[in-house]
């Protein structure tokens, strides 16, 4: 199988005290046909510097820095559209929730088979699997994916995982425009992807891969004022795509 070459676009805000650059550059080191772009998101603590140290010790790192904040929708938007050339490009959670062992799994399963446009990795507890959050936040998010699949009509077990792959034109084409949320635009683009295949269920151009391991990691950006946002922006979203 053709080893494609991959970007995976990392968007950070204030991540200094818990990139793990180590883990991002033995990643990158050894895969030859893999690239990193940090996006850094106008951040206010010393992510800016930690970023050119951490660009500064491989060729295939590249810090792509924004002069104001546009919320992690805006900044994997800007890296999507700042990386013309890579055959494959997706989007990873700087905190590495999921670690970047995963992605290969995820590169394998988008290159087997040439009518899928794009593969989402999807956090499920299993047996062999090691899945670790806390509880309300699972039951808020089993919540909020459910609503969001009977409104929208989405058959989508987990629209937000950070973890997603995408043919490289398809991505351009879906990040072409702005996002209604600066948050839950990973909904918006399975309602993009819908545009660009005859199938509205997506069958056999998006999969979900389940994840062998995630990990909630330190303090999470998420509030419980986004809990409470989020059903306004799904209802945003829901007339803008109806």
């Amino acid at each position: 199988m053709h080893d494609p070459l991959l970007t995976l676009v990392v968007p950070c805000y204030n991540e200094a005290t818990r990139l793990d650059t180590k883990a991002f550059l033995e990643w990158v080191s050894a895969r030859p046909t893999r690239h990193l772009l940090f996006v850094d998101d106008a951040s206010t603590d010393n992510t800016a510097s930690v970023l050119d140290r951490l660009g500064h010790q491989h060729p295939r790192i590249t810090v792509l820095r924004l002069s104001r904040n546009h919320g992690k929708a805006g900044a994997v938007r800007a890296g999507i559209l700042h990386e013309p050339t890579s055959d494959l490009i997706g989007f990873w959670d700087a905190d590495l929730s999921a670690p970047l062992s995963e992605v290969d799994q995820l590169v394998d399963i988008l290159m087997s088979d040439p009518d899928l446009l794009c593969v989402a990795g999807i956090r499920v507890m299993r047996l062999g699997s090691r899945i670790e959050r806390s509880l309300i936040r699972h039951l808020l998010s089993r919540v909020f994916v459910t609503v969001a699949s009977l409104l929208l009509k989405l058959r989508a077990y987990d629209t937000q995982c950070g973890a997603k792959l995408f043919r490289r034109d398809v991505a351009r084409s879906l990040f072409a425009d702005d996002f209604v949320s600066p948050w839950i635009f990973d909904i918006e683009l399975y309602l993009r992807l819908r545009t660009l295949t005859p199938d509205a269920e997506l069958t056999g151009h998006a999969c979900e891969h389940v994840l062998n391991e995630w990990k909630a990691v330190g303090h999470s950006r998420l509030r419980l004022r986004d809990f409470v946002k989020g059903p306004v922006d799904l209802y945003r979203v829901y007339r803008r795509y109806r």
